[in-house]
């Protein structure tokens, strides 16, 4: 029934694909003009190729090495804006006709040109070649052979990787097509041959979600969007965008593929890939979480992140939440009664989170693996918190005595001993994961400090295996002039970094560094006393001296008096919270009744549904549903949320009350959203009683 309502409304047919407007004719390709052809590349003679291949007036499958020639000639930076238009063209048209579902010797076709050109190691490599171009300026596969054109190359790899994310987006929608026609249930009991499938699934094994290509896609996602949220550029804006959608049709993929396969597949979407995307941005503001999950474009992925989100929120509160998967019922009564328990909450002070101790809190596998990630050593993990704090935008605290207790237990290593053997290979790093930039800035080796800074391949940004960037160590341990040089010579010094909450200035106040703590003011505006550590407490909390607190306030805020600063940042505190809350509740509801398509139920008779162990025709708004056998689990799973959507509108009043004493205005979208969703029950119960 989903897919049908998928179909109907979200289906978009692959000539409308850009470029693909153009009516063409297939004819076959001479070898005469072949030879032409490859005489013209043999010769350089680019563009008129590609002019030749571009003709309206017909059309055929160019040879691959035939593209291939022209895609190295352009990934070099050698062509200009109309010769990339004329390549794109070639590329729609040739998706438009030949798809790679098309058959088994095209899927071969696309698998064989989607790489580079170069390497020729298959598609995921050219996708990451254009990732990292896109992202980190960087080459990846093969030198860059025009430097001064790297904008311009930049500009044809993402146009690339928008063909590419067109491409599998396309698979996923004929894929939707193909079940929603009832295609030959035998055929359907393997995961479908498919590039997406080829390029994030590399080994033979199929039954897992979260592989090492999605895992470093999801980076790739929340690297984009914390560029993205730096700065106001719509290039990283469009690369954000389009790894995103990348991500979303992954899901997409997993799912159908699931349902086509007749498998559960949602609670890996949910248990496995949106617990590590919500520990993943664990370090992203208040508004840029909002933003990031409003942005995603798959309505599941949405969903499932949003709920980890949430779920994540109400542990750190100690709201007790079902432990069932993701249902309407959960959501009815589960989340929204935790929705109101955090209203009022949020009505009053900062509830503080009691200080637990590191293995208090179970920790999920797909969190231990993220710590692994960022620690490379299993002793690394083990010293890290279990649970991120995203109440507060931030990672979980470290405490002294554990950042002491390391410290010592390294002191005591070999590698430790011999501190200036280290020093001597500057990308080397100790057992900790600090590099030869961190040891300055702990040992205030001023000198050694401004050796290392102009190096090339430096970065200030460098993290050790807790999370500590050169910064942190030099405002934890007061190497005041270490901290005055890198502000100076270091204009891409990121003075918002993180671990367990603590930026720099958390780290300078609280270890009573106020000249320090004045620098990172001056350098990093009023932003920096907004940062709120896994405690809640803000840097000035740890500074005990009203006077001293009034003076590093008046850096960035002259006219303010400490009291009003502290009354004006708890209130836009409480009121993003609020925010945040009732837009992950919103997603959870609306994605939920969309997915399932709750709001147009079919006409048929549920009762009977659930004694049938197979639907062998189901009309859907009119619309005939050709369906394979579809197991008890589906058709009780559909019913089951139907009979809850249709109680739906008992608990709208109860709801309405509670939700507009603690949440007031802002609660009032979300209301009208129930209401809404309630008077569509009443017509939707209306009409199947009359059916």
């Amino acid at each position: 029934m989903y897919f049908a309502q998928t179909v109907k409304q979200k289906s978009i047919q692959i000539d409308q694909l850009s470029g693909c407007g153009t009516e063409v004719k297939n004819v076959d390709l001479s070898r005469g003009i072949l030879c032409i052809l490859e005489g013209l590349v043999e010769g350089h003679f680019f563009t008129d190729v590609i002019t030749e291949l571009a003709a309206t007036q017909k059309y055929s499958i160019p040879p691959v090495q035939l593209l291939h020639s022209l895609l190295e000639h352009m990934l070099q930076g050698d062509t200009d804006t109309v010769f990339s238009a004329k390549f794109f063209h070639i590329l729609y048209i040739l998706l438009q006709l030949d798809p790679p579902w098309k058959s088994p010797s095209m899927l071969r076709y696309y698998l064989e040109f989607l790489q580079c050109p170069i390497c020729m190691r298959g598609t995921w490599s050219l996708v990451e070649m254009l990732v990292r171009s896109c992202l980190y300026c960087k080459s990846f596969c093969h030198a860059v052979s025009v430097s001064e054109k790297i904008s311009e190359q930049r500009v044809v790899h993402k146009v690339l990787l928008k063909f590419f994310f067109n491409l599998v987006n396309a698979e996923v929608q004929a894929l939707t097509r193909r079940l929603y026609e009832g295609a030959n249930s035998q055929l359907l009991q393997v995961m479908p041959q498919t590039v997406l499938l080829k390029t994030f699934w590399l080994g033979s094994e199929t039954s897992v979600l979260f592989t090492k290509q999605i895992n470093i896609l999801v980076d790739w996602v929340i690297h984009s969007y914390r560029e993205k949220f730096k700065t106001n550029d719509v290039f990283k804006d469009e690369v954000a965008m389009l790894l995103t959608g990348i991500l979303g049709t992954v899901v997409e993929y997993w799912i159908l593929s699931g349902f086509m396969m007749d498998r559960n597949v949602l609670h890996q979407v949910a248990d496995d890939l949106s617990n590590y995307i919500a520990i993943s941005c664990d370090d992203f503001s208040t508004q840029e979480l909002k933003m990031f999950i409003c942005s995603i474009p798959s309505l599941w992925l949405q969903m499932f992140v949003a709920e980890a989100v949430f779920k994540n929120l109400c542990l750190r509160r100690n709201i007790t939440i079902s432990a069932e998967p993701l249902s309407l019922h959960k959501i009815v009564f589960s989340y929204l009664p935790a929705l109101g328990e955090v209203g009022m909450h949020e009505t009053g002070k900062v509830q503080k989170v009691k200080k637990k101790k590191t293995g208090q809190w179970p920790c999920p596998e797909s969190q231990r693996a993220l710590l692994m990630l960022n620690g490379d050593k299993q002793n690394q993990a083990k010293l890290l918190p279990d649970l991120p704090e995203l109440i507060f935008n931030k990672f979980p605290p470290l405490s002294k005595k554990l950042r002491m207790k390391a410290e010592v237990e390294v002191s005591n290593t070999k590698e430790n001993r011999h501190p200036l053997d280290e020093e001597m290979h500057f990308y080397k790093t100790n057992m900790k994961g600090e590099t030869a930039l961190h040891i300055a800035c702990i040992r205030n080796k001023v000198e050694r400090l401004i050796q290392l800074l102009p190096f090339p391949g430096t970065d200030i940004n460098v993290k050790d295996h807790a999370g500590w960037t050169p910064l942190h160590e030099a405002c934890n341990h007061g190497s005041t002039v270490c901290v005055r040089e890198i502000l100076q010579r270091c204009p891409e010094v990121d003075l918002l970094s993180q671990v367990d909450g603590v930026t720099p200035l958390h780290d300078a106040l609280s270890n009573g560094h106020v000249e320090i703590g004045k620098l990172l003011l001056q350098h990093g505006g009023p932003l920096l006393l907004q940062q709120r550590d896994f405690y809640g407490k803000l840097p000035l909390d740890y500074v005990e001296s009203l006077p001293v607190k009034q003076e590093l306030l008046d850096i960035v805020h002259p006219e303010e008096t400490v009291k009003d600063f502290y009354e004006r940042v708890e209130k836009d505190f409480h009121s993003q919270q609020r925010e945040l809350w009732l837009t992950l509740f919103n997603k959870m509801l609306l994605n939920f009744c969309s997915v399932y398509n709750l709001s147009s139920p079919s006409p048929l008779p549920f009762k009977e549904v659930t004694h049938l162990n197979s639907l062998p025709l189901v009309a859907i708004n009119g619309c005939k549903l050709k369906s394979r056998s579809l197991t008890d689990w589906l058709v009780d799973l559909y019913v089951g949320e139907l009979q809850t959507f249709q109680k739906l509108p008992e608990f709208i009043h109860e709801i309405s009350e509670n939700l507009k004493k603690y949440f007031g205005v802002q609660v009032h979208p979300l209301l009208a959203t129930l209401e809404t969703m309630a008077m569509t029950t009443q017509l939707s119960t209306f009409h199947l009683s009359n059916n």
